[in-house]
């Protein structure tokens, strides 16, 4: 008579894995043995089958009731697999040659989409010395070559973008700093090796353009705009192009401090007292060493006080 049957769950799994030295190698075989008979219940449901590549396998799936026969096939199986685990790492290595071989190619292209560059050029190597392909690890190093330039070449695009920015703040200790940097990072980039005559054009234009505002103030009557804009361009005169613009900055001075006096007295015959506080400020701050500084200095105190009162009791 046939053996007993083992009831399995109704998801039945037959496991049956060889796996290469990077994973974990695992068989599952549930039977019964009597007088030379297997008897496998499969209770309905799924069977899920994984058959190893190491050796053959015959099975049969009945419905509720079916029986899996073959005593000597499940003994192939299993004498197979334990030949297989007796391999060494080398002989793995040719059988499963292929399979490693496009697992390492997958793996280079990984690195490579990943910018990982220097992890991609190790596996070429281990490509070229293990596997012999030294054509194909050519033509990656070829391909890696080309990522790693594009990849260097956007950087420094990057950079430069962001130093051009920084050139239109004027800050150019700053920039100076930045064009430092950037040779450092990148000193095998010939389009970092020009930054400083780059610095020099830009704060060159920057006066330049500087001086045309300054004029066209001056020459429009605003001596706010052109004070402002002279107090500015005064950082970048030479001695000498400063004394070519002595007679129109003159003018310009006068004209402002003109303007300055006219409006704050014109604060003060209105009771302004915080414009006239303002203002007041302003023409000691702009002209100290003058007869109207000397006059509007002792008042100062006084209209402050006088705003805050006003602020306090507007009525």
């Amino acid at each position: 008579m046939p053996g007993p049957s083992r009831n399995i769950s109704p998801l039945v799994v037959i496991s049956l894995l060889y796996v290469i030295p990077t994973t974990m190698a695992g068989v599952m075989v549930f039977f019964g043995i009597k007088d030379n008979e297997i008897a496998l219940t499969v209770g309905g449901g799924v069977g899920l089958v994984f058959v190893a590549a190491a050796a053959p396998l015959a099975i049969l799936l009945a419905g509720r009731g079916g029986r899996l026969r073959g005593d000597a096939t499940i003994r192939h199986l299993l004498q197979s697999l334990r030949e297989n685990s007796m391999l060494s790492d080398n002989a793995k290595r040719v059988l499963f040659r292929d399979r490693e071989l496009q697992l390492l190619r997958n793996a280079i292209e990984d690195d490579i989409a990943r910018g990982d560059y220097n992890a991609a050029i190790t596996l070429c190597e281990e490509m070229s010395a293990l596997f012999g392909q030294r054509q194909e690890a050519e033509s990656f190093r070829s391909r890696i070559a080309q990522a790693r330039a594009q990849q260097y070449e956007l950087e420094v695009q990057a950079a430069l973008d962001q130093f051009e920015a920084s050139l239109e703040e004027c800050s150019w200790a700053a920039v100076h700093q930045q064009a430092s940097r950037l040779r450092r990072l990148y000193p095998d980039s010939h389009r970092v090796s020009g930054l400083d005559q780059r610095i020099e054009e830009a704060r060159s234009q920057h006066k330049t353009d500087l001086e045309a505002r300054f004029l066209e103030a001056a020459d429009q009557d605003d001596p706010e705009a052109a004070m402002r804009l002279l107090k500015e361009l005064d950082r970048y005169l030479s001695p000498d192009e400063a004394g070519r613009l002595s007679g129109v900055a003159q003018a310009v001075i006068h004209r402002h401090r003109d303007r300055l006096g006219s409006r704050f007295r014109e604060a003060v015959s209105g009771h302004q007292w915080s414009e006239a506080t303002q203002l007041g400020e302003a023409i000691v701050a702009e002209f100290p060493n003058t007869q109207m500084a000397n006059e509007v200095r002792p008042m100062i105190e006084v209209m402050r006080a006088r705003a805050v009162d006003t602020v306090s009791s507007p009525g």
